[in-house]
């Protein structure tokens, strides 16, 4: 058996047609039925089900890909480790970021990490906070840009800054001053739809407060990103909480609309993430580098913080 013959039996399994995983393999469709019929009586299991259409994998056939897919990417890993003792950067680097954070960051670091490394192809991806988790244990991306802590023992954890929260407050009743946590009338306040990391961080705010007031409205607003938040609780004449980031676009006059808190400041920490055995560590050094060297000069100074988990 070899390597060619693993990625052969993959790229059937995926396309469940021999044609087209010979395509893909850019090999003839003979080639690529012989080299699999050759490693099947190797091994004594058929893998595949010709006789089905599409191509169905047989009840063996699954746990001999399942593990040709862990071979598989242990082969890319350590090709990345050749290429850093190399001092050669070639590749693909996949990573997934969080929606909260995706509009404000990207445009800060990607132009210039792209340029720095121009054979390696890097592919973006707004993910939520669980599917980030599920795809660096997957290996099917290689970074995620989150709100950290997650402290997850398959992960490693790479603090790049923490990001204070400011109140975006559109009601009638707005204070020019700072305000406190306890301060925030939490009857008119906003919230991300479930599965944002950010709801949950303000939510924790509103746990602090112990003030968590029922709405004096029947509406039930969802929102799905913090574009459609901003505009509802303008609409609302409402308030939200905001991540530092998300502010610096707004207009002048909803900027007017910002408050920010008091020490202790309630802040979120972003940090990258990957798998504890991702071995790209160049790549992944420089990227962290680069994102504290470019954000730094873009938060404010605080005298002391108080940091809300996203979980």
């Amino acid at each position: 058996m070899n390597i060619h013959q693993f990625k052969y039996v993959l790229a059937v399994a995926q396309k469940r047609h021999f044609e087209a995983a010979a395509e893909e393999c850019c090999i003839t469709q003979s080639t690529l039925s012989t080299m699999i019929s050759r490693l099947e009586d190797e091994i004594g299991i058929k893998i595949f089900n010709r006789k089905t259409k599409p191509v169905s994998i047989t009840e063996e056939g699954e746990l001999i890909i399942e593990r040709l897919q862990i071979i598989d990417k242990e082969i890319a890993a350590l090709q990345n480790v050749v290429q850093e003792l190399k001092g050669e950067m070639k590749g693909e680097l996949r990573i997934g970021i969080i929606p909260t954070i995706a509009p404000y960051l990207l445009p800060l670091f990607l132009a210039r990490f792209a340029k720095q490394f121009p054979g390696v192809k890097i592919v973006v991806q707004e993910l939520t906070t669980a599917a980030i988790q599920t795809n660096l244990k997957l290996r099917t991306i290689d970074v995620g840009i989150l709100a950290t802590p997650l402290e997850d023992v398959e992960l490693e954890e790479y603090n790049l800054y923490k990001e204070p929260f400011v109140v975006y407050d559109c009601s009638s009743n707005r204070k020019k001053t700072k305000t406190t946590i306890q301060d925030l009338d939490y009857s008119k306040l906003w919230f991300l739809e479930e599965g944002h990391c950010l709801r949950t961080q303000v939510q924790r705010i509103c746990e602090i407060s112990n003030k968590q007031d029922a709405k004096n409205t029947n509406i039930e607003f969802k929102a799905g990103s913090i574009d459609s938040l901003l505009r509802f609780t303008k609409v609302s004449q409402g308030i939200t909480i905001l991540p530092y980031l998300a502010t610096l676009d707004l207009t002048v006059k909803d900027q007017e609309k910002l408050q920010f808190f008091a020490d202790p400041v309630p802040v979120r920490t972003i940090g990258l993430i990957t798998h504890k055995f991702f071995v790209k560590k160049g790549l992944l050094n420089y990227l962290q580098e680069l994102i504290v060297e470019l954000i730094e000069p873009k938060l404010p100074k605080i005298k002391s913080v108080q940091e809300m988990k996203p979980v």
